[in-house]
């Protein structure tokens, strides 16, 4: 049996700069600093909430592999662009950014993801995808058993009324 993933509001921001959007969602996860920088950075435990499984921890600047498994090819070319220990972390992968920015919380650990893309339509998906990531980062850091949320399994977990509502909601913006 498995645990059910923990529940956070629908909440993101949305801006554009030039022909790029970024999109960002925050968190504040009941977790020290030092937690969250180590499920975010250490190889083994990533696959457990995010998208892909890194061949190398992500403590470090450099080229990475970010398969969707560990068992899978690397696809899109990808790389840490910074590391600073219990603060930021900077990924590429194609022409994406992701940015992941901790902030010490005096309930825990604020987390605030950007994703930078392209494609503005994409946004719904992105969100809805990061919203079951993040509730899967938290989970896992609080113990919990939890299924994949990401892929296919998304759909199990409500990424379909997510991506509706993010829709809905980022259409405002």
């Amino acid at each position: 049996m498995t645990d059910a993933l923990p529940l956070h509001d629908e909440q993101a921001e949305l801006v554009t700069t030039d022909d790029r959007w970024a999109l960002s969602l925050d968190r504040v996860l009941p977790h020290p600093v030092e937690a969250v920088w180590a499920a975010l950075t250490r190889a083994e435990q990533v696959p457990a909430w995010a998208p892909f499984a890194p061949t190398r921890d992500l403590d470090s600047p450099g080229p990475v592999g970010l398969p969707e498994t560990p068992d899978a090819e690397p696809g899109a070319p990808a790389e840490v662009r910074r590391a600073d220990r219990d603060r930021l972390l900077v990924l590429t992968r194609d022409r994406d950014e992701l940015r992941f920015e901790l902030t010490p919380d005096v309930t825990g650990t604020l987390l605030r993801l950007t994703h930078t893309f392209t494609d503005r339509s994409r946004a719904p998906a992105y969100a809805a995808g990061w919203h079951l990531c993040l509730a899967a980062l938290d989970g896992t850091l609080a113990g919990l058993e939890l299924p994949k949320v990401t892929g296919d399994a998304a759909r199990a977990h409500g990424w379909d009324e997510l991506h509706d509502r993010y829709g809905t909601l980022l259409e405002e913006l």
